[in-house]
């Protein structure tokens, strides 16, 4: 068993044939909000769809909200 995070450019990443990284032409951020006192969200996931951008967010319990934003790029 190998428990690390080191990245997919460390010695072990190349010990285990994992091929170089490729640019997908999307990036993403993801984040956890805490709300101390609690939130009134719904426990639904909502998406917005928008020119190449996706965001959303689900409520995880009264106290927790996972959030993510996507962002596809146009071509040049």
């Amino acid at each position: 068993v190998l428990i690390g995070c080191d990245g997919n450019r460390s010695l072990v990443a190349q010990w285990m044939g994992m091929s170089e990284p490729i640019n997908s032409g999307r990036s993403a951020i993801r984040g956890l909000s805490v709300y101390p006192d609690g939130h009134d969200i719904d426990h639904e996931m909502v998406q917005f769809l928008g020119d190449g951008v996706r965001a959303g967010y689900i409520p995880i319990n009264k106290k927790h909200v996972y959030w993510f934003v996507i962002r596809t790029a146009h071509p040049v």
